[in-house]
């Protein structure tokens, strides 16, 4: 895994350069071959200029100055080198392979490479099996134990007995930094299987936690574990994606599905939007109608921030508050992902402008008038100190939130969005080196969309220390980018955008390409090489443009497929070597065979629970049952007794939402765990026994009263100010996961007979 270090091993020629080219030569250069056991990588050298090593993708494997850890299988490890000719010019070479060999060669007839994803990076075989035992003992830092013991009898479904002595232990872990553990890193880890025991060793906490996601999916395919060692190391730093939370809302629950399973992945980094806003506003133009009033805008935390009028900064449908923020960032320090949290200023900020309608930016903006409405004026000092007055809700400590650190003190990276703002140069410049300052100066990592290519200029902008999207050609590309300084994270558009449901940007119809083909050193067209030191990782991103008038009614449940199938394919790429280990039908017959992540349930299937049928003598009864996915059939008589004007009645409820069978204007609908809300377009009759069906299917929920279907499927949860927009029916996605805690919460009337049937 690569770290920015740049520590280099010189190697000067004594003839002239010539008149060829620094660069020809750096592409040219001839590796020497290395030796089994080598110790120290040989250096290739050039006629008239300086070769230093620039960096090893598996920098562990290769240290920076050029040492080489020993390896217990042929390893592939990439390399490049940083060339100075005789007048100061500069080149960086293309990536060179070289091969570390181990100074014992492999026995035959031992047991294969287990198959896990990502791929074990190296196995030395052995023979014979292990069996772990119906009460076996455990040994683990107190720090992973809680987890991995829930994972693990997850996984087995056996009971683990906990010690504090791992001499006869069956499973031991240990977080040591001796000989065995000096060349894995923050991130590496051993794990070794015998007859005896099964011990995973590592460096840090974080290298044991990865190890114990390789034994996990081992155990997933089989109870008998094959002997052998593993040494695993991660190629890349940052291994994750973006999730756009602020378009289409998420509950944390959802989030931490998200992080158990980017973990069973070893991915690392979720990236989450914190405020963006529909961006289609000239829909709303050339309507004759006001973006700045009816315009989705969403920030989700919780925050003291109001404009003059009241308006609120934080969003009205779902929010976190800042507890429970900062419990699910800590929550996903266990599984070893971290929280980048985004705050997208200067533009797609329309929920800060409606707090301060003072602060919309005013200087030119070409084409894009129509999209004022969400930017801040860059131009401003004002907005600058505004901003970081929302940023130290999160970053300062303040104890009147009850907290005893900052709502974001266990965040290491703060991202500043500042993508897309479509103003004077000078200004995005200003703006820019403003909000990456100030999150500099308050001890967190800035990171921020690459832009500075769509917008030269002479004001400088912050370089030590900040971390780059880098995300389009046309805003910025990647050499100017790493010239200048910048640790870069590819996510370029072009290759790893998902906009989920719209006819673009669409890398979830791409994954056998992916799988095959790509890797995190193209970026766009540019390929770099894989062992710069500035290139820290790769992150595909999910982007909600589909909302607003756009919205199909799609629930986080129809995507689960995009996100978790793009997660695995991806973390291959980012963890494991170039070349793919098998074929992509053989990875995704290996991804069904070690199944969801441990202790997560995304489509809230039953299993081994029997189909509810129920007479209920009075109401509200708790039912107390687990929530239920598509597909289900669920019947009840009903007989409503009143329905009082703009009074909801619930008839089903739970965290995952509820079916009510009065909606605020009198019909039957649901509303779900994303605050989105759907109605039926029927009502029920007061004082008469009805039959009432309801149908799960994915994308879509059936109503039917006495056999009969009944009304039409309304999506009702945005703004809906004028006719042509107004009660959108067609191509709609009415997903409801069924929720089954309580039965007639709050129902003016009887339920004669309720029954579940999954089907």
């Amino acid at each position: 895994m690569k770290k920015h270090i740049l520590l280099m091993v010189a190697t000067l020629a004594t003839s002239p350069l010539m008149a060829q080219d620094v660069q020809q030569i750096a592409n040219t250069l001839t590796m020497p071959e290395l030796k089994a056991g080598a110790k120290v990588l040989p250096m290739p050298k050039a006629s008239g200029a300086s070769v230093k090593l620039l960096g090893a993708d598996y920098q562990e494997l290769i240290q920076p100055n050029g040492k080489i850890a020993p390896v217990i299988e042929e390893t592939p490890v990439n390399v490049s080198f940083k060339l100075t000719a005789p007048n100061g010019k500069e080149a960086v070479s293309k990536d060179f392979r070289v091969m570390l060999k181990p100074t014992r060669t492999a026995k035959a007839n031992v047991n294969p490479k287990p198959k896990v994803i990502p791929e074990i990076l190296q196995w030395r075989g052995s023979n014979g099996f292990v069996k772990l035992s119906q009460k076996e003992t455990f040994c683990c830092p107190k720090s992973l134990e809680a987890t991995v013991l829930r994972d693990l009898k997850d996984v087995t479904g056996r009971e683990f007995v906990s010690s504090d002595d791992d001499a006869g232990a069956g499973i031991v872990i240990k977080v040591v930094k001796d000989k065995h553990t000096e060349h894995l890193g923050q991130e590496g880890y051993i794990l070794g299987i015998n007859k005896k025991n099964i011990i995973i060793r590592a460096a840090t906490p974080e290298g044991a936690f990865w190890g114990t996601r390789t034994l996990l999916q081992m155990l997933r395919q089989n109870d008998q574990l094959p002997c052998g060692t593993a040494i695993d190391i991660p190629r890349y730093q940052v291994r994750g994606f973006m999730l756009d939370i602020a378009r289409t809302p998420y509950p944390l629950s959802y989030l931490r599905d998200v992080v158990r399973t980017m973990a069973w992945y070893k991915m690392n980094d979720l990236h989450l939007v914190i405020n963006n806003n529909y961006i289609f506003h000239e829909n709303y133009v050339d309507a004759k109608m006001d973006p700045f009033k009816e315009s989705y805008a969403a920030f989700r935390l919780e925050s003291k921030y109001k404009g003059k009028d009241g308006t609120p900064l934080t969003a009205k449908d779902l929010y976190y508050t800042k507890k429970e923020f900062a419990e699910f960032v800590k929550y996903a320090k266990r599984y070893h992902v971290n929280i980048v949290p985004e705050f997208d200023t200067p533009g797609h900020a329309l929920s800060f402008t409606r707090v301060r309608p003072d602060l919309i930016y005013q200087g030119p903006m070409g084409h894009h008038q129509k999209r004022r409405c969400e930017m801040l004026d860059a131009a401003n000092p004002e907005t600058v100190k505004f901003v970081g007055n929302v940023l130290d809700e999160y970053l300062v400590k303040d104890a009147s939130n009850g907290l005893k650190q900052p709502v974001l003190g266990d965040c290491e990276v703060i991202h500043v969005g500042a993508d897309e703002f479509f103003g004077d140069k000078e200004d995005y410049r200003r703006y820019a080196n403003g909000v990456l300052t100030h999150v500099t100066k308050r001890g967190y990592t800035p990171r921020i969309w690459g832009s500075l290519c769509a917008k030269p200029g002479k004001t400088p902008v912050l370089v030590k220390g900040v971390q780059m999207n880098l995300w389009s050609k046309d805003w910025m590309r990647p050499w100017p980018a790493l010239n200048q300084g910048y640790d870069v994270i590819n996510t370029h558009d072009s290759m790893l955008y998902i906009v989920p449901f719209a006819n673009y940007y669409r890398m979830d119809r791409n994954h056998a390409n992916m799988y095959q083909t790509w890797t995190p050193n193209k970026i766009g067209a540019v390929t770099i090489p894989s062992s710069h030191p500035q290139l820290i990782g790769a992150t595909f991103a999910i982007w909600n443009d589909m909302i607003d008038l756009k919205h199909s009614g799609y629930a986080p449940y129809d995507i689960w497929g995009i996100l978790s199938g793009s997660i695995d394919v991806l973390s291959q790429k980012m963890w494991g070597k170039e070349n793919a280990p098998m074929t992509f039908e053989q990875h995704r017959e290996l991804v069904k065979t070690i199944g969801h992540a441990p202790n997560t349930n995304p489509y809230y299937k039953w299993e081994n629970v029997k189909p509810i049928d129920v007479k209920p003598t009075s109401l509200p009864m708790a039912l107390n049952k687990p929530a239920l996915g598509p597909n289900y059939h669920v019947t009840m008589e009903v007989e409503m007794s009143a329905a009082p004007a703009g009074k909801e009645q619930v008839l089903l409820s739970a965290p995952e939402g509820k079916l009510l069978a009065t909606m605020a204007d009198g019909t039957i609908g649901f509303r779900r765990d994303d605050a989105m809300e759907f109605s039926f377009g029927a009502k029920l009759p007061i004082g008469k026994k009805v039959k009432l069906e309801l149908i799960g299917a994915p994308e879509k929920t059936r109503l039917l009263l006495d056999g009969k279907e009944a009304g039409t499927m309304v999506l009702k949860s945005f703004r809906n100010a004028d006719e042509q927009f107004r009660n959108r029916t067609k191509g709609l996605r009415s997903t409801f996961v069924l929720p089954l805690k309580t039965l007639g919460e709050s129902f003016n009337g009887k339920v004669h007979y309720f029954s579940v049937v999954p089907q």
